[in-house]
């Protein structure tokens, strides 16, 4: 689920900014004062529009950054003050091979009400280049360049960390992305903000096979006949395999079970629409192997009506089933061999 409607993101204002360098080492870090976006704010906005999907969590009882954003919320004039403390407090989280680059702490204003955006960005040198008319050759002007090490560009690499937060006394909310680890942020990026996730990966990974299952019966009769013939078992083993979700493309999920879908596939629209009412849109996760428990029995339909249940322990010797020829053997000591009979009708007179 997008964090911010397109209304709210519509009518998305900075109120409030400023950055602070931060890095691996005390050499680097850097207070600055705060600057007003100006004819920059577009830029800046859109970087916050960029991270508008991501990971949901909420903050731990007595989380610092909460108190600090909401002492800003609270008092504007305070903001220079509680920004230099919370670049003080990722600094010393931001350490070990972190890279270099500059902590973004922006006041938002926009449709629904105030929020916060923490953006980290990563130092990326650039080459610039121009050309100089006077110094070319046959007319045509000679190519200049230049180093720039410190930039805010535009590539979404370069955004690594961010989190976007709305204070609200019947519940916070929190959405928190890292480029480098979508599906388990870094760990001290969430001890900095002292968050824990609202859904564990095993509540996700159960959701999700729960939303495709639903989402096969629904359309079984215009999915690939081989879809439903063992759906329950390549979900499960899905659900083992270790891998992961990416939260801004959830649909590789859906086909890695259904197999090639058309990207405007209803199948795929209904999926993401189930997702977003699941309140899990946007969510990255790592499967997790105990979230389904492992299937006890297999079951067996065939074209004619025969329907077969048994414990998926038997070995072969006992049940086979060869579906290329359509053939199920069953070698076992037979206990009932009777009809089924219904009471449940009224009798006819």
């Amino acid at each position: 689920m997008a964090f911010l409607t397109e209304q709210e993101l519509e009518s998305l204002r900075i109120d409030q900014s400023v950055f602070h360098i931060v890095g691996p080492g005390e050499e680097h870090f850097q207070l600055l004062t705060a600057f007003d976006a100006g004819r920059h704010a577009a830029f800046f906005l859109g970087r916050v529009r960029s991270v508008n999907s991501g990971n949901r969590y909420e903050f731990l009882e007595d989380a610092p950054v909460r108190a600090q954003l909401a002492r800003i919320s609270r008092d504007k004039a305070t903001f220079q003050e509680e920004s230099e403390k919370l670049a003080t407090a990722f600094n010393q989280a931001h350490g070990g091979s972190t890279a270099v680059g500059a902590f973004l702490i922006f006041s938002l204003s926009c449709s629904s009400g105030r929020l916060f955006a923490l953006l980290k960005f990563e130092d990326e040198k650039v080459l610039s280049y121009d050309y100089d008319v006077s110094r070319g050759r046959a007319g045509k002007p000679k190519p200049t360049f230049g180093e720039i090490e410190r930039t805010f560009v535009q590539n979404r690499n370069a955004l690594q960390k961010a989190a976007l937060i709305k204070l609200h006394r019947e519940g916070d909310q929190i959405c928190v992305i890292d480029r480098q680890n979508p599906q388990r942020p870094a760990a001290y990026f969430e001890q900095f903000l002292l968050v824990r996730r609202q859904r564990t990966e095993e509540e996700l990974t159960k959701t999700i096979v729960d939303v495709t299952r639903n989402i096969a019966q629904k359309y079984k009769d215009t999915l690939p006949p081989d879809t439903m013939k063992n759906l329950a078992q390549r979900l499960y083993d899905a659900s083992q395999s270790g891998g992961s979700v990416d939260g801004e493309n959830a649909e590789n999920w859906l086909k890695s079970i259904f197999g090639p879908l058309p990207d405007d596939s209803p199948v795929v629209t209904d999926f993401k629409a189930k997702l977003k009412r699941e309140g899990m849109a946007g969510e990255s996760f790592v499967l997790q192997k105990n979230a389904i428990p492992p299937p006890r029995n297999r079951r067996v339909e065939t074209a004619s009506g025969v329907k077969l249940t048994f414990p998926i322990g038997l070995t072969p010797s006992v049940v086979s089933v060869n579906r290329d020829k359509g053939e199920i053997i069953i070698k076992d000591t037979i206990t009932l061999d009777d009809f089924e009979l219904s009471t449940s009708g009224r009798t006819r007179t």
